[in-house]
């Protein structure tokens, strides 16, 4: 018997939970706060506010991670293509396949260490202000 037989027939029906991961050292009032501000939220959208436009910061940021995305999805393209030919890869299309994925794997490295200097700035910042 489905749920929704059941509720329909009259039945007891358990109710829905959601469940909530704290982290380490988190106390029960504190998930008991959070849950009850997610409730108001979700009850009340219009004390939410609306969405604001990102700043130039944050697009860029976004922007670069778009193109670490956009250059795995080529290479995996290429790696794709290399593979469905059939025939055995030359020494040349493996040279540049590496030559690729080195190119790729530094602009992750990149990426990641622009990151985590701006975080290590951001943290910096809001120590010196408290």
């Amino acid at each position: 018997m489905s749920i929704e037989a059941a509720s329909a027939a009259g039945a007891l029906v358990a109710p829905e939970f959601q469940v909530t991961q704290a982290p380490y050292g988190a106390s029960i009032t504190d998930a008991v706060q959070f849950q009850g501000a997610m409730h108001a939220a979700a009850s009340n959208p219009v004390s939410v506010g609306g969405v604001e436009p990102l700043g130039g910061a944050m697009k860029g940021a976004f922007e670069q991670l778009e193109v670490v995305n956009g250059q795995a999805s080529s290479l995996a393209e290429h790696a794709k293509a290399a593979e469905a030919k059939g025939a055995a890869v030359s020494p040349g299309e493996m040279i540049g396949l590496t030559v690729r994925c080195h190119e790729f794997m530094f602009s992750c490295q990149l990426t990641s260490n622009i990151a985590n200097r701006t975080s290590d700035g951001l943290q910096q910042l809001f120590r010196q202000q408290s």
